[in-house]
């Protein structure tokens, strides 16, 4: 991972916090359990007397110690049952004053054998996400914001229904999308004219999911095809660090395919990005203004075909931000 050392130190003092929080309620936990059941206190000084017990056995290397152990540590298995009992009766999970961890699989200390876990790199491919989209207007849109009623209730030649229930299709199947999110699946690939809607959604999607906790990126496709090519050509040791955000991240948007430069370099570089992720099952969204033919005559068959494997939604409608213009003008 060649991403800035700043990232690093942000995503273990994440760490810290979690490990610090999960401790919290641990005491917490303990004090909630002493105050309302006064058994399981007794009980929990009796099993530390046996342990001390033990402990006193073993130093005074008494002749009997064997049996005086045993019989201590029976004791001993028999308080833990009936602390168990005492518990179950009070209505508590047995495991409820186990040691909390956030990812069982590191127990937050962020790596297993030498290797960084999963969930560090989540976090720190978040904290790298939030730098990358610092001046992009993720929470500038909502599906609260969105008007359906903006659309032309006429029917569109193309798919025989009017334009205003496609786009209120087109809503549904973003809503949809957020609310079944789990970093897996498909993406949404998204047609139409300038000014149909096809950004406002997609951030609305980013600005639910970014609420969740998952790590989205969102970027013109032109500029961020810019960014990795600089990153290719630089010898920096952090070359890799955004084609490793962009396709590790849970949601990447890229807005306005097809502006980019027409080059082989720039469609092998999208490919890459397209092709990584959706071999591993995570999901983008991927927004443009070109018409299926466009699209055709623009990329090969293999980028074409990745972009079509997604969930299309075709955008119909006039240019509301046109309309929005407009109306400025005549107040």
């Amino acid at each position: 991972m060649g991403l800035d050392k700043r990232f690093f130190q942000l995503a273990q003092e994440r760490l810290a916090q979690r490990r610090s929080d999960n401790r919290a309620l641990e005491i917490k936990r303990r004090e909630e359990i002493f105050a309302k059941l006064p058994q399981y206190s007794r009980l929990a000084d009796e099993l530390s007397g046996t342990m001390a017990e033990v402990a006193r056995i073993l130093a005074a290397r008494d002749p009997d110690a064997e049996s005086k152990v045993k019989a201590q540590l029976d004791k001993n298995v028999n308080i833990q049952r009936q602390m168990d009992e005492a518990l179950t009766q009070g209505g508590y999970p047995l495991d409820y004053l186990d040691r909390i961890y956030t990812c069982p699989k590191c127990h937050d200390k962020g790596s297993v054998d030498g290797e960084w876990c999963g969930c560090f790199r989540k976090i720190l491919t978040g904290i790298a996400a939030e730098d990358l989209n610092a001046r992009s207007p993720l929470r500038l849109s909502s599906f609260e914001s969105f008007e359906i009623d903006a659309y032309p209730d006429e029917v569109d030649k193309e798919f025989g229904v009017s334009k205003r229930e496609i786009m209120k299709q087109n809503f549904t199947d973003c809503v949809k999308f957020s609310e079944e999110f789990n970093g897996r699946g498909y993406g949404l690939f998204m047609i139409g004219g300038t000014g149909l809607g096809k950004t406002h959604l997609s951030l609305a999607i980013a600005n639910t999911l970014i609420k969740r906790g998952f790590s989205v990126i969102y970027g013109s496709t032109p500029e961020l095809l810019r960014k990795l090519q600089k990153e290719q050509f630089s010898r920096g040791e952090k070359s890799d660090d955004t084609m490793m955000l962009l396709t590790d991240c849970d949601l990447l948007i890229l807005d306005d395919l097809g502006a980019e430069s027409s080059s082989e370099y720039t469609a092998s570089l999208l490919y890459e990005v397209i092709n990584a992720r959706q071999s591993r099952s995570i999901p983008m969204i991927v927004n443009t203004n070109l018409d299926e033919n466009g699209l055709k005559q623009r990329y090969q068959d293999r980028l074409w075909s990745r972009l079509f494997s997604m969930k299309v939604l075709f955008f119909r409608g006039n240019d509301n931000r046109l309309g929005l213009a407009i109306n400025s003008t005549r107040k």
